[in-house]
């Protein structure tokens, strides 16, 4: 019994790999000027208070088409809907990961103007967990995210959502 939390999650990166290989839409005529950074999820301070420790990853993909953002988090409380967005700083800043990327800075701080990541079609769904604590989220935006965009970072689902877990794009 102890093999099937390990085959699950095997499964789930497969799936991933998949789906960060080739978007929805993906054709031989590939943009050729996209790119792909990626980074791996360590766990904050916050995080660390809460008795988690997440690991994952997240992938940035930017092209003439726009903006697609991965990730694959473990770690996790179960059953669980957390907050996640593309940030626009380091995780080493302060705070971890700066304030949320915007397309338009000073605009609306939600989709279409902000890139959050989701389990579902909804782009303010967040990520929601399985039983094993493990969660998959994305997010899309037409717009072409500029270099500041440099960390996903996951928040806690309460009150003030502190910052979990900061994985780094590069």
């Amino acid at each position: 019994m102890r093999r099937l939390p390990r085959l699950l999650l095997l499964l789930t990166l497969g799936a991933l790999a998949l789906l960060v290989a080739a978007p929805a839409g993906a054709t031989a005529d590939r943009d050729d000027r996209s790119s792909k950074e990626w980074g791996v999820f360590r766990t904050l301070p916050a995080g660390t208070e809460m008795g988690l420790r997440i690991k994952g990853f997240a992938v940035i993909t930017r092209s003439s088409q726009g903006t697609n953002v991965y990730a694959l988090a473990w770690g996790l409380d179960p059953r669980t809907t957390y907050p996640a967005h593309l940030h626009n700083a380091p995780c080493s800043a302060s705070p971890p990961g700066g304030g949320h990327y915007m397309n338009v800075p000073g605009a609306l701080a939600e989709p279409p103007n902000e890139l959050w990541l989701s389990s579902t079609a909804d782009p303010k769904a967040g990520m929601t967990t399985n039983a094993l604590g493990i969660a998959f989220g994305r997010g899309s935006a037409d717009w072409v995210a500029r270099p500041e965009a440099q960390a996903v970072v996951i928040h806690a689902p309460t009150e003030g959502a502190p910052r979990l877990a900061c994985a780094d794009l590069r």
